[in-house]
C-alpha cells in the first residue's frame, strides 16, 4: 500500500487581525470555538504574503484590505493514518467583494476555491516545484452575504506523480454550504510553465 504524503507545514502565529476578526466577542461563536480546538494548528497562508516576484499579489495585496478580505487565517488538522489532513481557512469578507447588493461576487468564490485548494498543493508540493491549476469544477449552492466570515475546508484527495486532486468547500460555519469545488493541479519545475 502506498504511503500517504506528509504535508510541509510552516507554523505561523495567529495575527492580531485574525484574532480580532475570528476570536473576539464580536466574532461568530463557531469561529471562536475553532480557536479552542486542540486538533487545529495555525500555519502560514502563503498566498497572503507579498513576494518580490509579484506572485500572489492579487490575494496578498489587492484583496487584503478592510473592504475586501481583511483577515485570512489558515489552520491545519492532522489526518488519521488513512487520510491526509484538512486545511481549515477563515476569511473575513467586506463589502468590497460584492457583485450584487450585500452579496459577494461569484467569481470571488471561484478565486477562494482556487486559493484554498492551491494552499493544500503548497503543503504537498515537491522540492523546487510549483503547482498550477489544470481544472476547477465549482458547484455554487447559495449566495454569500457580506460583510461576514467564511469557513473554508480543503484537502488532498489523491496524488499520482505530478498530478494532485484536491477538494474544497466554502461554508458558513454552521453547516451551510455556499460552494464546493474539485480541482486538478499539476506540478512543474519552478520557473517553467
Amino acid at each position: 500500500m502506498p504511503q500517504e504524503p506528509k504535508p510541509n507545514l510552516t507554523h505561523e502565529p495567529i495575527s492580531t487581525q485574525s484574532l480580532t476578526a475570528f476570536n473576539s466577542p464580536s466574532s461568530p461563536p463557531w469561529s471562536r470555538q475553532l480557536f479552542q480546538d486542540p486538533t487545529l494548528h495555525p500555519i502560514a497562508t502563503p498566498c497572503r504574503h507579498p513576494k518580490p516576484t509579484t506572485e500572489d499579489s492579487l490575494v496578498a495585496e489587492t484583496l487584503a484590505t478592510d473592504h475586501t478580505i481583511s483577515a485570512w487565517q489558515s489552520l491545519y488538522r492532522t489526518g488519521s493514518p488513512k487520510n491526509t489532513g484538512e486545511l481549515v481557512s477563515l476569511l473575513a469578507l467586506g463589502t468590497g467583494v460584492n457583485g450584487h447588493a450585500d452579496v459577494a461576487h461569484g467569481g470571488l468564490l471561484a478565486l477562494i476555491l482556487d486559493e484554498i485548494t492551491g494552499n493544500v498543493v503548497e503543503l504537498y508540493r515537491g522540492e523546487g516545484m510549483s503547482g498550477y491549476t489544470a481544472s476547477l469544477k465549482i458547484d455554487f449552492r447559495r449566495p454569500v452575504r457580506t460583510p461576514g466570515v467564511l469557513l473554508c475546508r480543503s484537502w488532498l484527495e489523491r496524488r499520482e506523480g505530478r498530478k494532485l486532486w484536491v477538494r474544497g468547500r466554502v461554508e458558513d460555519g454552521e453547516g451551510g454550504l455556499y460552494a464546493e469545488g474539485e480541482s486538478l493541479w499539476v506540478e512543474v519545475l519552478k520557473g517553467r510553465l
